[in-house]
């Protein structure tokens, strides 16, 4: 073999082995959700984990506000982490267009930003992996509509506003009412805050404010359960029609106590493993295939919540 062909096989030799060297390096992601006090991000980071564990070169740092309102604390985090040595940032974002400016300088330092969950304003982020939650809140509205027989009286308890993914999901229950119920009229549709607490006490009110109601939706896991403890407060669960979104055993038992009539149920686990496949994908400089990416939506009731399928996506221990 000649000088000029050992030139290039060892070339060809060293260039594998950077290459399987930089595939196999571990890269750092800092996943950053929107709360730590809701079932929901539980349920995320088990995908979250799994994912990590299947990838085997990822190093993860989960830090996360208290609250799904505490934007400021939210911006704070993602500043503490736009440093060298951070590959990627997975953020669940608590105000579509507060975080740009901190996610903007991130990206400018070469870190990869992912969207997960709820939607951040501009590009600077690589890919959003999220429910579809204007079909979600089309789902919402259809099964409402279907126990009120498209007429009546119904509000919509909101959480933050700001917050893209429930905002998305009260524009769906919005424009089905308008274009499949006519019949039915939304006579409230309030922000309720980002904490149960919070929740409960404007869910007291709007249903003091609108006392001849029919049905009620309210957005999220928070909004949820402080509107089912403001009816049991009131004496009016199992009384009003109720869809909620999200799942946890106290919004279950709500449900097989029929003061629950319906919960839209997303697949967090799901949604954390395909954020976690993404930011390493990022972080490795590999081809993006798809900016957006969706995961499930599924409407729980009382006649199938204990079907091992939907059991699977609601718990936080299996």
């Amino acid at each position: 073999m000649n000088q000029f062909f050992r030139t290039v096989l060892v070339g060809c030799v060293s260039l594998l082995l950077c290459t399987a060297q930089a595939a196999e390096k571990d890269v750092n992601i800092v996943f950053i959700p929107k709360s730590s006090d809701q079932v929901f991000w539980e349920l995320m980071r088990i995908g979250v984990d799994k994912a990590v564990q299947d990838d085997g070169h990822v190093k993860l740092t989960w830090r996360g506000p208290a609250h799904n309102d505490d934007t400021d604390s939210q911006i704070k985090i993602v500043q503490l982490y736009t440093k060298p040595g951070v590959d990627a940032i997975l953020i669940a974002p608590t105000d579509r267009a507060r975080l740009v400016g901190s996610v903007q300088k991130a990206v400018a330092m070469g870190i990869k930003v992912i969207a997960v969950d709820s939607g951040l304003d501009g590009n600077q982020h690589l890919n959003f992996v999220t429910s579809d939650n204007y079909a979600g809140g089309q789902l919402a509205a259809k099964t409402l509509a279907g126990l009120l027989h498209n007429q009546g009286k119904v509000a919509m308890l909101r959480t933050v506003a700001g917050s893209a993914s429930t905002d998305d999901r009260a524009q769906g229950f919005v424009d089905y009412l308008k274009e499949k119920a006519p019949k039915i009229t939304l006579v409230a549709d309030v922000y309720g805050g980002g904490s149960i607490g919070k929740a409960r006490h404007s869910a007291v009110q709007l249903l003091a404010t609108h006392p001849g109601i029919n049905g009620v939706f309210a957005v999220n896991e928070s909004s949820t359960d402080g509107m089912l403890r403001a009816l049991r407060d009131k004496g009016l669960a199992g009384k009003l029609r109720f869809i909620g979104f999200d799942a946890t055993d106290f919004l279950l038992a709500g449900l097989e106590q029929q003061e629950i009539h319906g919960l839209v149920i997303q697949n967090p686990t799901q949604m954390g493993y395909k954020g976690i496949q993404a930011a390493a994908a990022a972080a490795r400089n590999q081809a993006i295939q798809n900016r957006t990416i969706f995961t499930d939506i599924t409407m729980v009731t009382r006649a199938n919540y204990k079907t091992p399928e939907i059991q699977k996506l609601m718990c936080s221990r299996c």
